[in-house]
């Protein structure tokens, strides 16, 4: 429409920062619902499998008793 920049720049920072963060604390909360529709065990795995930590992703395939052989065994560094 325009080579404007964007409105949210003419907000002060906090005030942007506020909006996303809201932004951020809906979709969050939408994605672990549309996750938990399909069981905890499907939501737990998104949730480790977007983990960094690795104790996290061995932890999840310990209390799930998952292996190697398992689809859902998350392969990680410290593997």
């Amino acid at each position: 429409m325009s080579d404007k920049p964007s409105m949210f720049d003419t907000y002060p920072k906090h005030v942007t920062d506020v909006i996303l963060q809201g932004i951020a604390d809906d979709l969050l909360d939408s994605w672990m619902n549309n996750n938990l529709d399909e069981g905890t065990f499907w939501a737990d795995y998104q949730i480790a499998l977007m983990c960094d930590d690795d104790a996290v992703q061995k932890d999840f395939n310990e209390y799930y008793e998952l292996t190697p052989d398992d689809d859902e065994y998350i392969v990680h560094l410290g593997a």
